[in-house]
């Protein structure tokens, strides 16, 4: 017996489903605990420079991640192109800023970069500053609308890309 699938699950994008879990949040922050742990300990690096390689080792992620790679990861699913010339950081929560899973994702790297100024000595504040600006700047919405209106036409609207959709499959 076929089990029938409901109207939100297929409306619900499965690039970015799994921020909405339960407990990925505090995942995501125990991984960060993890690697500055593991970091310090197999290179047995001062606090400082772990936290530093922490904060670039994220930037760097995320900053792929979120910003630069479109469409989906999840090659096996079958999304028919709907999301390919959309980022992960667009695909978050339908596009809506200020949404909670997008402020927490804003937030941690300023966290990180916070820790880091903490640990650190002055002359590495830059280098850290600049892989935060690199990933919290293409989080703000003034930078994101600009980047949307460049990728889509002239309205930033995800909710547009899914009434476009929708039109034309009613022809």
């Amino acid at each position: 017996m076929k089990r029938s699938t409901s109207w939100s699950h297929m409306m619900t994008n499965q690039n970015v489903a799994w921020i909405d879990e339960r407990g990925t949040w505090l995942f995501y922050l125990g991984m960060l605990l993890l690697t500055r742990y593991s970091v310090g300990v197999t290179l047995g690096v001062p606090n400082g420079t772990a936290w530093t390689i922490v904060l670039v080792g994220h930037s760097v992620v995320t900053g792929w991640l979120f910003h630069l790679k479109r469409g989906s990861l999840l090659t096996w699913e079958d999304d028919g192109g709907k999301y390919d010339r959309l980022t992960y950081w667009e695909q978050i929560d339908g596009g809506r800023e200020y949404s909670h899973n997008k402020k927490f994702l804003t937030v941690v790297p300023l966290v990180l970069l916070f820790l880091v100024y903490e640990a650190t000595e002055t002359r590495m504040f830059a280098i850290n500053l600049l892989f935060t600006l690199l990933v919290v700047v293409p989080k703000l919405p003034v930078f994101g609308s600009k980047k949307k209106k460049h990728r889509r036409g002239q309205s930033g609207s995800y909710a547009l890309l899914f009434k476009q959709e929708e039109e034309v499959e009613d022809e």
